[in-house]
C-alpha cells in the first residue's frame, strides 16, 4: 500500500492546478486499483491520467472521470482491460473531451454487461457515430450514455446493427437518430432474441429509402411484428428488407400492411406463405408484398392448398410483365380474377345475378329484381340478417356468396336453391292469404271465425295472427308448413332441382338440435320442421304425446298435397296451434328416455278437402283454450336455405304501396294507415326485432323503423338486372317529373379499368354514379333557340331531308322492276366495242327507315369554365389609344358591355351545340341521349342523365339543361363505358356515342401521379375501342386546340375532329351529326 502515497504525493503538484474532484478520484482510484495492479502497472494507469489533463482545455474533467471509472470498475477486469481502457480514452480525449467523458462515465457499466474483453469494440461503436461536429458528437455521447439499459437486453453484435442504423439515420436527421437511440433499449427489449438482426437490417433499409419513416417503425414495429408467427418473422423481415434496399419510399407501408395481413392468417400458415412470396422476391419485391397484402382476400375465396396454383399463375406472369405480375398480385387484374374464380368454389352473387334473375323470372313468370341480402338490411325495414336470402314481393335477396361446398357447381346448385324457394314463395302465393282465399285441401273454418271477430288489423295476415294468444308460436307454426308446402310444390313442378334440394334438406337436418334436450312443446315444432324438409324417419316423441304427434304430421300432410294454397297453411296453422298447446313445455325426464320412438304420419288417402275435426279440430267454433303449463316456448332453429319468412311485414308493405298508389283500381278515396296502426303493428308483430335493427333509444328506433317503412312503400323496387355495368342498389322514384326531388337518386355502376401497362383490366375499379340532373329554369332552352334562330331554321331544313322517305330507287342491280336507263345504255356502248358489259341493268324502289340511336357524352369539368373571350383575346382587341385622359371612361364603357352580354364560357357553347342538335333530332325522330360527366377519383365518376333514352323532350328535360354547369375532373373511361352500356339496351340498328369535350382525359388518381397522361388517354382509348367491339360507332369531338398531341393515339382509327374555331362548335355539331348518321 506505500505505493498509493508515493504517487500521490508525486503527483501532487501536477494537479494541484486542477479543481480538488481531480486530486479526490485520483486518490480513490489508486486505493481502488493497488490491490489488484502491480506498482509499474498502477504508475502507468496513474500516468495515462495525468497526462489527459493535458490534452485541452476541459480535457481535466475526462481526467476525472478516468479515475472515477478506477474506483467504480467490477473486480473482473484486469490490466489488459485497464490499458485498453486508458488508451482509448487518451485517444479519445484528444479529439473531444465530452466524447470521451461519456465513454469514461459509462465504462463500469459496459464492463459489467459485456465483459472487460469488449471494451475496445463497444469504443469503436460510438466512435463510429463521432463526425468530428457537435451533433455527432452529442449522438455518440448518447451511444455510450445507454450502455447500461442497453447491454441489459442486447448483445454487442446487436449493438453493432443498431449502431449501423443510427449511423445511417444521422446521414439525414440527428434528431430522429438520438430519437430512435432513446427508445432502442424498449423497443429492442419486447423482441425475441432471434428477431433483434432482422428488425434492426430492415431499420437500416428503411434509413436508406424512407428514413423519415424510422421513428413510426420504432413505434410501431415491434407490435406490428408480433402478427407474425414467431418461427416465420426473420424470413419475413428479410422479404421486407428487400423492398426497402429498393431505394422504396412506401417500405414502411409495406411493412405495415402485410404484418397486419399476416395478422387475419393462421399462424400455421405464416412460413409457407411467406415461402411463397420468396419466391416472387427475386422478380419483383413489390409484387412479394403486395402478394402478402392480398393472401387474406384470396384466402376467403380458396382453400390453403389451392394458393399455391394461384401464386403460380401470378408469378409467369410477372416472369413476362413485371406491371401485369404486380396487378395481379395486387389484385388489380382480371386475369387474376379470373384464376381466383377458376379456383375457387365460391359462387358470387354479383356474377351469376343476372342467371338466377332469369331463372326466377322464368319461374314465377313475373319481372322481378334481384339483389343481394345485404340490400335488404340497409333498408332498416325489418331484415337484419345480410346472410340470409328472403323476398319482400317484389325483389329476391340473396346471399353475396355462396361457399357451401368444395365444388362450384355444387354451390351454384345451392345458390339455386336458395332463390328458387324464394321464388316459389312468390310463384305459390305464400303473400296472398285473405278471408276470401278458400282452402283446397282441408276444410275451411278460418273465414267465419275471422268474420266472428272484430279486429283493427291493416292486412289480413295480421288479423289471422291476433287470434293466437302467442304469436310467436303462431308465426312458426305458419312458417313451418307454408315452407313445407312451398318446398313440396317445388319439387312436384320442377323436376330439375329435386336433387339439389333433397340435398339441401338433408344437409338441414343433419344440423338440427338434439330433439330429446327440448321441451315437449318445442320439440313438437321441431318434429314438424324435421317433417317438412322430407325427414318423417327423423320424427321422434313420447309414446304418451303419440297421437298429438301423428295428428300435426297428418296435417302438415295434408297442407303439402298437390292443389294446396297458402290458406290451407293458415288452416293447419290454426290446428297445429291448439294440439301445440295442449302439449306441455318441459323437458322429458331422464328415466322416460326410453318412451321416445319414430311417429309416422296418418294416411289421407286421396281425400281432396281433409276435415281438420279428423286431425286435431273439435268443431267449427274452435276457440283458443288457455296453453298447457312449462317453460317459455323459444322458436325452433332456422332452415337456411328458406331463409327469412316475413308474411305480416311482406302483406304490410304491399297494403303502403297500394295506398301510396291510390289504392286498387276504380276504388275511391282509399282509406290511408295511420302512424298509430303501424306503430301497433310494430308491437305485437313477431316478426320485427327492433334491438337486433338499431341501436339507441327505443322511441328513436322505432320512428326510425316506421320512417324507412313508409320511405319504402313510396318508393317500389325497379326491375334493375344485375350484371357488368349494372346497379347495386334500387334507384326509383315516384315523383313528377315535372317536380324535382328534395334528394338526387343515385344508382351506382361499376366498371373495369384498363391498365395498359399491365396489359390487363382493373376489375370493378371504377364507381359511376348516375342521377338525374337537377332542373333549374326552362328559359336557357327557349333563350338560345332565339338567339340562334337563322342556324336553328337552316339545320332543320337539313335534318327534314334525312326523313326516311317511303321508297328509295336503288340502281345498277342484276334484277328488278324495270331497266335503269343509264345502265342500259352503257351496256349498250360496251357491248358494240366488243368489250365485256355489266350486267346489273335494272333497278327496284327499297323501302327505307331510319334506326339510329345516338348518346351524347358532354364534357362536364372545372377546365369548361374557361371564357372564350379570354382564350381567344388578342393585344389588338382592345380599342384603348393609350391616351391616360381617355382611360377611365373607356374602362367604364367596356365595363358595361361586359355585364350586359357576359362572355360565353366552354360550358355555355357545349349546352347551346346540344341544344340545336336535340331540336334538329326531334325532326327525324332517331333516339337519343344525352349525358354529362365528371367526378373526382375512380370512386366517384358523376355521370348526369340530361334525357335519356326512352324519356320525351319536355318541359323537365328543358330545365335540367340549365343545370349543366363545370363540376370538376375528366374520368374519361368509366363515362364512355356507361354510356356504351346505354347505348346496348336500346335495339337501334346503327349505334352512335359522340363525345364533347374540351381536352385530355384526367383525373385524381388516373394514373402512377398527378403528372402522368398515359394511363388516362390508354384508358379512353380501350373504352372506346369495346365500344366499337360492340357494333357502336364512337366519335370524339373536342375543343381543345392541342386535341391533335392525344388524340391520335387516343382514337388511332376511331373518327375525331378537333374544333379549332370554337365559336362554331353550335353549328358544327349538327353538321357533323348528320354526315355520321347519312
Amino acid at each position: 500500500m506505500s505505493v498509493v502515497p508515493e504517487l500521490l504525493a508525486r503527483h501532487r503538484e501536477r494537479l494541484s492546478g486542477f479543481p480538488a474532484p481531480l486530486q479526490q478520484q485520483f486518490e480513490a482510484g489508486l486505493r481502488a486499483l493497488a490491490p489488484r495492479l502491480t506498482p509499474t502497472q498502477l504508475e502507468m494507469w496513474s500516468q495515462s491520467g495525468i497526462e489527459l489533463t493535458a490534452l485541452s482545455l476541459r480535457s481535466w474533467e475526462a481526467a476525472v472521470e478516468y479515475f472515477r471509472a478506477g474506483a467504480e470498475l467490477p473486480q473482473t477486469v484486469d490490466w489488459e482491460a485497464l490499458e485498453t481502457l486508458a488508451r482509448e480514452s487518451v485517444s479519445m480525449a484528444a479529439e473531444s473531451a465530452p466524447l470521451a467523458m461519456s465513454f469514461l462515465r459509462a465504462a463500469p457499466a459496459a464492463a459489467r454487461e459485456l465483459g472487460p474483453t469488449h471494451l475496445r469494440q463497444w469504443a469503436d461503436l460510438g466512435r463510429r457515430l463521432y463526425k468530428g461536429n457537435w451533433k455527432s458528437s452529442s449522438l455518440a455521447a448518447q451511444f455510450y450514455d445507454q450502455a447500461g439499459p442497453l447491454f441489459e437486453v442486447v448483445r454487442l453484435n446487436q449493438a453493432a446493427r443498431l449502431v449501423v442504423f443510427i449511423d445511417e439515420l444521422s446521414r439525414h436527421s440527428y434528431e430522429l437518430a438520438s430519437a430512435c437511440l432513446t427508445t432502442a433499449p424498449t423497443v429492442l427489449g419486447g423482441l425475441d432474441e432471434d428477431d433483434r438482426v432482422p428488425f434492426i437490417s430492415f431499420a437500416t433499409e428503411l434509413a436508406q429509402s424512407s428514413w423519415a419513416d424510422s421513428r413510426l417503425y420504432f413505434e410501431r414495429g415491434v407490435h406490428l411484428l408480433q402478427k407474425v408467427h414467431g418461427p416465420a418473422r426473420e424470413r419475413y423481415l428479410t422479404l421486407a428488407a428487400q423492398v426497402a434496399r429498393g431505394h422504396n419510399r412506401s417500405a414502411f407501408q409495406y411493412f405495415e400492411e402485410t404484418a397486419n395481413a399476416m395478422g387475419e392468417l393462421e399462424p400455421d400458415d405464416h412460413f409457407r406463405i411467406i415461402e411463397l412470396a420468396e419466391q416472387l422476391a427475386p422478380h419483383s419485391a413489390f409484387a412479394a408484398m403486395d402478394f402478402l397484402v392480398s393472401v387474406p382476400t384470396v384466402l376467403s375465396r380458396i382453400r390453403m392448398d389451392e394458393l399455391d396454383a394461384w401464386q403460380d399463375s401470378g408469378l409467369r406472369i410477372l416472369q413476362m410483365s413485371h406491371d401485369g405480375g404486380e396487378a395481379y398480385f395486387r389484385l388489380q387484374s382480371t386475369r387474376g380474377e379470373d384464376v381466383l374464380d377458376t379456383l375457387s368454389a365460391r359462387v358470387e352473387l354479383s356474377k351469376v345475378g343476372e342467371i338466377m334473375r332469369l331463372y326466377c323470372k322464368a319461374l314465377t313468370g313475373r319481372n322481378l329484381s334481384l339483389q343481394s341480402s345485404a340490400a335488404l338490411t340497409e333498408k332498416g325495414i325489418g331484415w337484419v340478417d345480410q346472410d340470409r336470402a328472403s323476398t319482400e314481393g317484389t325483389t329476391i335477396f340473396l346471399p353475396e356468396s355462396m361457399e357451401r361446398y368444395h365444388d362450384k357447381a355444387e354451390n351454384f346448385a345451392a345458390m339455386k336453391v336458395f332463390a328458387t324457394h324464394q321464388a316459389g314463395r312468390i310463384e305459390f302465393g305464400s303473400f296472398e292469404f285473405s278471408t276470401d282465399l278458400e282452402p283446397a285441401t282441408l276444410q275451411s273454418r278460418l273465414p267465419s271465425l275471422m268474420a266472428s271477430r272484430e279486429s283493427a288489423a291493416v292486412t289480413a295476415i295480421e288479423a289471422f295472427f291476433d287470434l293466437f294468444p302467442d304469436r310467436k308460436m303462431a308465426a312458426d307454426l305458419f312458417t313451418v308448413v307454408e315452407d313445407g308446402r312451398v318446398d313440396a310444390s317445388i319439387r312436384r313442378e320442377y323436376g330439375g332441382i329435386r336433387k339439389a334440394l333433397q340435398r339441401m334438406q338433408q344437409d338441414a337436418l343433419a344440423t338440427r338440435s338434439d330433439i330429446r334436450k327440448l321441451p315437449l312443446r318445442q320439440a313438437f315444432v321441431e318434429n314438424l320442421v324435421r317433417a317438412s324438409l322430407d325427414g318423417d324417419d327423423a320424427v321422434r316423441f313420447p309414446k304418451t304425446h303419440r297421437e298429438e304427434m301423428e295428428q300435426g304430421l297428418g296435417l302438415l300432410g295434408a297442407a303439402f298435397r298437390q292443389g294446396s294454397n297458402v290458406a290451407d297453411s293458415a288452416e293447419a296453422t290454426f290446428a297445429l296451434y291448439r294440439i301445440a298447446s295442449m302439449i306441455p313445455n318441459t323437458i322429458e325426464s331422464d328415466d322416460e328416455d326410453g318412451d321416445w320412438e319414430e311417429v309416422e304420419a296418418p294416411d289421407t288417402g286421396d281425400k281432396m278437402s281433409v276435415d281438420i275435426g279428423e286431425l286435431g279440430g273439435e268443431g267449427a267454433d274452435m276457440q283458443m283454450g288457455d296453453v298447457a303449463e312449462g317453460e317459455e316456448y323459444e322458436s325452433p332453429d332456422d332452415v337456411d336455405f328458406r331463409g327469412d319468412f316475413k308474411p305480416e311485414l311482406v302483406q304490410l308493405l304491399m297494403k303502403l304501396r297500394e295506398d301510396a298508389q291510390g289504392g286498387e283500381a276504380g276504388q275511391q278515396n282509399p282509406q290511408q294507415l295511420t302512424p298509430e296502426q303501424l306503430q301497433e303493428l310494430l308491437e305485437k308483430s313477431a316478426e320485427i326485432n327492433l334491438d337486433a335493427m338499431m341501436e339507441g333509444d327505443i322511441d328513436q328506433t322505432t320512428g326510425m323503423f316506421l320512417s324507412n317503412l313508409m320511405k319504402e312503400a313510396g318508393t317500389p323496387s325497379g326491375d334493375k338486372e344485375n350484371k357488368k355495368g349494372d346497379p347495386t342498389g334500387d334507384a326509383s322514384t315516384g315523383e313528377d317529373e315535372d317536380e324535382a326531388p328534395l334528394a338526387p337518386v343515385v344508382t351506382i355502376y361499376y366498371y373495369d379499368e384498363w391498365d395498359f401497362r399491365a396489359h390487363d383490366y382493373k376489375p370493378r375499379w371504377c364507381a359511376v354514379k348516375e342521377q338525374k340532373l337537377e332542373q333549374g329554369e326552362e328559359n336557357f332552352y327557349e333563350n338560345t333557340l332565339k338567339e340562334h334562330a337563322g342556324l336553328v331554321a337552316q339545320t332543320r331544313k337539313q335534318f327534314e331531308l334525312m326523313k326516311p322517305e317511303l321508297f328509295r330507287k336503288i340502281k345498277r342491280l342484276p334484277e328488278g322492276e324495270d331497266f335503269d336507263l343509264d345502265a342500259a345504255i352503257d351496256w349498250m356502248i360496251e357491248r358494240k366495242a366488243g368489250g365485256s358489259p355489266n350486267e346489273k341493268i335494272y333497278w327496284r324502289r327499297n323501302k327505307i327507315e331510319r334506326d339510329v340511336a345516338v348518346a351524347f357524352l358532354v364534357d362536364m369539368s372545372a377546365s369548361t369554365d374557361e371564357e372564350i373571350n379570354k382564350r381567344d383575346r388578342r393585344p389588338d382587341d382592345d380599342d384603348y389609344d393609350d391616351d391616360p385622359r381617355k382611360y377611365l371612361s373607356w374602362w367604364v364603357s367596356k365595363r358595361r358591355q361586359e355585364l350586359s352580354s357576359p362572355p360565353k364560357r366552354i360550358i355555355d357553347l357545349e349546352k347551346e351545340s346540344t341544344v340545336l342538335l336535340m331540336t334538329a333530332l326531334e325532326t327525324i325522330g332517331d333516339q337519343y341521349g344525352i349525358y354529362g360527366f365528371s367526378g373526382y377519383g375512380r370512386d366517384n365518376v358523376e355521370f348526369f342523365v340530361i334525357k335519356d333514352f326512352d324519356e320525351h323532350l319536355d318541359n323537365a328535360i328543358k330545365k335540367r339543361l340549365d343545370k349543366v354547369t363545370p363540376i370538376r375532373s375528366t374520368r374519361m373511361g368509366p363515362a364512355i363505358r356507361h354510356a356504351t352500356h346505354k347505348l346496348m339496351l336500346t335495339d337501334a340498328k346503327v349505334k352512335i356515342l359522340v363525345l364533347l369535350s374540351d381536352g385530355r382525359p384526367q383525373d385524381h388518381g388516373y394514373g402512377r401521379d398527378r403528372t402522368e397522361k398515359e394511363y388516362a388517354i390508354h384508358d379512353t382509348k380501350q373504352a372506346l375501342n369495346e365500344a366499337k367491339r360492340e357494333g357502336i360507332t364512337p366519335f370524339c369531338l373536342t375543343v381543345d386546340r392541342a386535341g391533335h398531341d392525344y388524340l391520335k393515339t387516343m382514337c388511332e382509327d376511331i373518327g375525331y375532329e378537333v374544333v379549332a374555331d370554337i365559336e362554331a362548335l353550335p353549328s358544327r355539331l349538327p353538321t357533323l351529326y348528320r354526315r355520321l348518321t347519312e
